[in-house]
């Protein structure tokens, strides 16, 4: 169809419809949003990802898990923060788990009276754990040394491999 613009339009017909753009022109409102946050969101995702990653590692190192254990047993602590003594999330620190290991963090621990952290620092050889600092401190009075020949934490019970 084609339009005599030289003649004038009826009243009856409609006008005729604009062109009609092209993909960018008709997109771009919801391309260029997209375009910048999914890099971001990528980005924000593999960082989060390596931070678990290094948080789990550390949580599940036999040095965290002793300092949490001796912490639970002590009595000083217990009646500074109370019992329950939970750890948060978010830990600093380093743990090299080879046989020529090495442990410098602290975890953060939360009680009904309170909260500290437990300070570790420590290192492996052939497989056996030898602590320099295990300690926790609050904002209130002296640290508290977990290393203390009179406190241990409980022993869990050990199967012999050879059956004696």
């Amino acid at each position: 169809m084609t339009i005599d613009y030289t003649k004038p339009q009826s009243p009856m017909s409609p006008p005729p419809p604009p062109p009609r753009g092209g993909w960018w022109s008709r997109n771009w409102k919801w391309v260029v949003p997209v375009g910048c946050l999914l890099p971001i969101i990528l980005f924000g995702g593999c960082v989060a990802g390596i931070a678990w990653f290094a948080v789990s590692a550390i949580r599940s190192s036999e040095p965290y898990s002793e300092a949490l254990e001796r912490a639970r047993a002590n009595p000083a602590v217990v009646e500074r923060l109370g019992t329950p003594i939970q750890p948060r999330w978010w830990l600093t620190g380093s743990v090299d788990l080879s046989n020529e290991g090495a442990a410098d963090f602290k975890i953060p621990i939360s009680g009904p009276k309170g909260d500290g952290f437990i300070a570790v620092e420590g290192s492996a050889k052939e497989g056996r754990w030898t602590y320099t600092r295990m300690s926790v401190e609050t904002g209130s009075g002296d640290p508290i040394d977990l290393l203390e020949p009179g406190v241990s934490p409980p022993e869990s019970p050990r199967t012999d491999p050879a059956g004696a």
